[in-house]
């Protein structure tokens, strides 16, 4: 018989034994409630009369918002309601652009995110219940500072301005209409308003409208795809607010319904927003009882049903309280549980090729909505020996996790040891990054890393990196118009060529270009390649290692935000566009050497011409399959950017 300590030795490397070779872990749900970003109940709150008068009147505290966090709904999100009734015929002031910064300062140190709304006007009445056109364009000009400086902690920005509580509907205006009684010049006067959000505003933060129509009249019927969504368009960028949840008159006019009683369910109106809540936000609030049908569509059964139906992320905690009042407690926890997103991992299985690994991962989302904004997803590996930290991104778009959600990965980290596995979510913007409130929890038992923000996947996987390159650095920086890419390596062995691959949702990819390796090498090398095409938005490269006798390594993965700023300036005529394109340069640019290019969404050249200097130039693109496309003309020094929709 062996004694206790060789038993456990010997069960010890088994144990190690599986782990090399590969095992899979199945993880318990939990029906815990618990805090996690940008979803659940919100809460209200509003600026007072002294907000404009006094710095430090009335602003939200850290210590209430922590009180918040820390009560039974966890909420994380809070309503901001920016009243400007004292700016109707001025600009706003310093004290409160003031007031609002540190508004915002304290929701970032708080943990939390904000959804805002401007408006001038919190009660009905006969007096005005906005500024005129011209004052509120220039109140959005004076914001725009304010927005993009504070775009990490803006869930979203609700079109307000216009009408009592910013809502669009009673105005007592002849520049914006009344109650359903709109010219088209008025709606046209609604439509800059609009149109100065969506600029005045980042492109990553969407917009919000009450009601449906407001986003076909002003631009069109045509739903969203997962081709034309998350791009920045306003129809890609517009999602809604219903402050009438469950109401009479169709939500109280949300959808237009011809009488009271009607049930807007499977309307044309209701299927279309239910649709572009799919990609967009969907929040707001009850406003009392619904009398028809005997009270069945305001039941806590049924709003939990539409909840689903809609793509509910956040609902106000704090009206109505006739709501409140009269659903059971399991209905208000399953609320709370499944407002927006909630995550559940099912298994998770590694197979171990000595320096790599294949990681599959099972998971599923059983939220009433998907993510609507972009945040990256990274397996990290913690060194069992020293506890240093290695993350690789992992390829998948958190935004289509719909239901049913697999990542099966090869990992070549390079890495010698034993290694922890997690699976972390952090937030998009690198100040929030290493602040765990902004990062994802999964909704299971014994895998939450409160400190870190990380997911224990409770898998251990050890690794022997005998690879023929070791790569210690990789980078990319963006350095308008091009992005310079370097990396490095300590040794190489038959190592014959570097590919380097682009691509614009870390999922299909493209080669942009190759360096020569240095072969046999056990000296540091420093290698350096421009990419003098990157698309507009967020992109991802990686790199190809070809040995000499043909096999291949993947590094990492790293990212960088290309700037947007050139798509003002190259116009495409028409767009969408069938056979033929018009493209038009500005003035200054018009006489410099051009050359063209379009790129599919993989980021390849399917088009290249050096047009003649007549100015506008026509381009062929009736070969061009139906799709989205970027079309970028080297101008001089410069290179301007647009997308393109073939029909």
């Amino acid at each position: 018989m062996l004694p206790t300590k060789s038993i456990f030795s010997l069960l010890a490397m088994l144990a190690l034994l599986t782990h090399v070779t590969g095992q899979t872990v199945n993880y318990t749900p939990t029906s815990e409630v618990f805090a996690n970003p940008e979803r659940g109940l919100q809460k209200y709150s509003i600026t007072g009369s002294n907000y404009a008068t006094t710095v430090g009147a009335n602003n939200l505290s850290v210590a209430t918002l922590n009180g918040w966090k820390g009560s039974t709904d966890r909420v994380t999100v809070v309503f901001r309601y920016f009243l400007l009734e004292d700016f109707l015929a001025s600009d706003i002031n310093a004290t409160y652009l003031a007031n609002i910064q540190t508004d915002f300062a304290n929701i970032r140190s708080a943990g939390f995110k904000t959804i805002v709304r401007f408006s001038y006007s919190n009660a009905q009445g006969s007096g005005a219940q906005q500024a005129s056109k011209a004052q509120i364009l220039r109140h959005i000009d004076q914001l725009e500072p304010v927005l993009q400086a504070n775009s990490d902690v803006i869930l979203s920005h609700q079109a307000g301005f216009i009408g009592t509580w910013g809502e669009w509907y009673y105005t007592n205006s002849t520049e914006f209409g009344d109650e359903g009684s709109i010219s088209a010049t008025q709606w046209a006067n609604r439509k800059e308003v609009v149109d100065a959000m969506l600029a005045a505003t980042p492109a990553e933060i969407p917009l919000q409208v009450r009601y449906v129509g407001i986003k076909t009249t002003l631009y069109g019927t045509t739903p969203l795809t997962a081709a034309t969504a998350y791009q920045n368009t306003p129809s890609a960028r517009i999602g809604f607010f219903n402050d009438a949840f469950l109401n009479n008159w169709g939500d109280q006019g949300t959808y237009g319904v011809g009488a009271e009683c009607i049930n807007p369910v499977g309307t044309a109106a209701y299927n279309y927003l239910s649709n572009e809540t799919k990609y967009l936000p969907m929040s707001g609030e009850t406003n009392g009882l619904n009398p028809c049908d005997g009270g069945s569509r305001t039941t806590g059964a049924n709003a939990i049903n539409e909840m689903g139906l809609t793509n509910w992320s956040t609902l106000n905690r704090d009206y109505h309280p006739d709501f409140w009042g009269q659903i059971s407690t399991a209905q208000y926890q399953e609320i709370l549980r499944n407002l927006g997103y909630r995550f559940v991992l099912n298994s998770s299985t590694l197979s171990s090729n000595g320096d790599s690994f294949e990681l599959s991962l099972s998971m599923s989302n059983v939220g009433f909505a998907q993510i609507f904004k972009q945040r990256p997803v990274y397996l990290v590996m913690k060194n069992t020996a020293d506890n240093s930290i290695s993350t690789y991104l992992l390829i998948s778009d958190v935004r289509t996790w719909e239901s049913a959600v697999s990542i099966n990965q090869n990992i070549a980290p390079g890495l010698t040891g034993t290694f922890q596995l997690y699976l972390w979510m952090p937030d998009q913007s690198p100040a929030l990054r290493g602040v765990s409130d902004y990062s994802i929890r999964f909704a299971n038992t014994g895998t939450w890393e409160a400190s870190t923000g990380y997911n224990d996947l409770l898998q251990t996987i050890v690794l022997d990196a005998a690879l023929p390159v070791e790569l210690s650095q990789f980078s990319a920086r963006y350095v308008a118009p091009s992005v310079a890419l370097q990396w490095q390596t300590t040794s190489e062995r038959n190592s014959d060529l570097f590919v380097i691959e682009r691509s614009s949702d870390a999922t299909r990819w493209a080669a942009i270009g190759s360096v020569k390796g240095a072969g046999d090498s056990q000296e540091v090398k420093k290698y350096a390649f421009w990419d003098h095409y990157p698309q507009p938005g967020l992109q991802y490269y990686r790199l190809r290692q070809i040995d000499t006798d043909g096999n291949a390594q993947l590094s990492g993965i790293v990212a960088v935000p290309i700037a947007e700023d050139n798509e003002l300036v190259l116009h495409l005529f028409p767009n969408p566009c069938a056979d033929w394109l018009e493209v038009s340069l500005p003035v200054a640019e018009a006489g410099s050497p051009q050359r063209l290019f379009v790129l599919d969404q993989k980021g390849s050249i399917v088009r290249s011409l050096s047009p003649a200097l007549q100015h506008p130039f026509r381009v062929d693109v009736s070969g061009l399959a139906a799709g989205v496309y970027t079309v970028a003309v080297q101008a001089g020094e410069r290179v301007l950017w647009t997308r393109l929709v073939k029909q």
